[in-house]
């Protein structure tokens, strides 16, 4: 019996997981680069986008397994529109 190779995003077709994703790195990263305020979730941001492309990580593995502390940046900043996203995404995508 052969092992069939499983690709997670077919669950997710139709649901445009991946560009939801891309959504929020694009919030984080606008923070990053130009925040409101002072937080340190900005730093811990700054090292974890640095780091997703030598860990071979895609927008939606960072925000899946980031999703609590996503959160914790969107509602410091109080993102609404952001935290919104983020909350389809945990229910559709992760």
């Amino acid at each position: 019996m052969s092992q069939q190779e499983v690709d997670r995003y077919v669950s997710f077709q139709g649901t445009d997981c991946d560009g939801k994703a891309c959504r929020v790195v694009k919030h984080i990263e606008q923070y990053v680069e130009n925040p409101p305020h002072s937080s340190p979730w900005l730093e811990y941001f700054q090292d974890k986008l640095n780091k997703r492309a030598s860990l071979g990580q895609d927008a939606l593995f960072l925000v899946c397994s980031q999703m609590n502390n996503i959160r914790s940046l969107f509602e410091e900043y109080k993102n609404i529109e952001a935290l919104n996203l983020l909350e389809n995404i945990e229910e559709d995508c992760c």
